[in-house]
């Protein structure tokens, strides 16, 4: 039986009950709460935030309940299909997503002759480039935002071409639940469950002042990460440009890398992660309540994983 290796001052496989958990979302067993009795006053920051940046919008429990929703509106057959695009143009799609469409109907990763719609993800908080050449493809236009609820989508012109875009607080936020459908198009219907507004509200009206904050603490944690795993050979996936501010730390290392036999270590030493298959790259945390013992922890494993895992 295992009982934890000590690398870098840190624990390298810990016996089952003494893991950490490392979540990709920012919401830990600390952010637990009830809801507050004077909800009704508490709720007015985060309804006001909506209102402002989205205007129209309706809120559900969870981001595929929200694809589910939204599909709905399409009155798809069997033998029709939804074309999924990516901002990688990766072959990998989240099952999140493809169970969902696969309740209605078919999917491909290319235009087919029986394509009805188009589902764009704006993978890891990089917003897909090219919406306008995909809205003169002439089909609607569903945008998945599940990771990219704070970067700047102006200049990807996230919204403009769509009937409906896709967002998921507990990607972004300390939440356990929570999406938001917002069109610019339709008419949106009220909240389905007042309780789980409330809920959302509630969640994002004691964060909205620290969105700011939030988006930097994010990017400090993703620069710290480049900075520190460059000399293992590990290189982030996508350009990091101006306004993007990501949902996870994506990255490339050596193609001789065990992709698979990493993912198993990192999630046996309690980190969320995982393959981003079809490609050589992999991905792990990077959100604003990363302490720094927490990343620096990650980093060990990685580099645990590099010397002695590897085979």
């Amino acid at each position: 039986m295992s009982t934890g290796k000590l690398y870098s001052g840190y624990v390298i496989n810990p016996t089952w009950e003494l893991t950490p958990h490392v979540l990709i979302s920012p919401f830990s067993s600390s952010e637990i709460s009830a809801l507050d009795e004077k909800l009704d006053i508490k709720i007015s920051a985060g309804k006001s935030y909506l209102d402002e940046s989205f205007g129209n919008y309706s809120l559900v429990p969870k981001g595929r309940l929200a694809i589910e929703k939204v599909l709905s509106n399409y009155h798809l057959k069997k033998n029709d299909v939804v074309t999924i695009l990516t901002t990688s143009a990766n072959f990998y799609i989240s099952s999140c997503v493809t169970n969902v469409i696969e309740k209605f109907c078919k999917w491909s990763r290319k235009i087919e002759k029986n394509t009805k719609l188009v589902f764009v993800n704006h993978e890891f908080g990089y917003p897909y480039k090219g919406m306008k050449a995909v809205a003169d493809l002439g089909f609607p236009i569903v945008e998945d935002c599940a990771h990219t609820f704070f970067s700047d989508g102006s200049k990807a012109e996230i919204g403009k071409y769509s009937d409906f875009v896709i967002y998921s607080f507990p990607k972004a936020l300390p939440m356990q639940l929570g999406a938001a459908i917002t069109s610019n198009r339709f008419p949106l219907e009220a909240d389905v469950n007042e309780m789980y507004a409330k809920y959302i509200l509630s969640k994002l009206s004691d964060l909205v002042s620290e969105f700011e904050n939030i988006k930097e603490k994010r990017l400090c944690v993703y620069k710290r990460f480049e900075e520190e795993l460059r000399p293992l050979g590990i290189r982030p996936y996508f350009e990091l440009e101006d306004g993007i501010i990501p949902g996870v730390f994506l990255f490339k290392w050596n193609d001789n890398v065990n992709y698979p036999k990493l993912k198993e270590f990192m999630q046996s030493n309690g980190i969320e992660s995982s393959v981003f298959y079809g490609q050589h790259a992999f991905y792990i945390p990077c959100h604003q309540n990363l302490s720094y013992d927490q990343c620096s922890y990650i980093i060990a494993l990685l580099k645990y994983f590099g010397e002695y895992n590897n085979d």
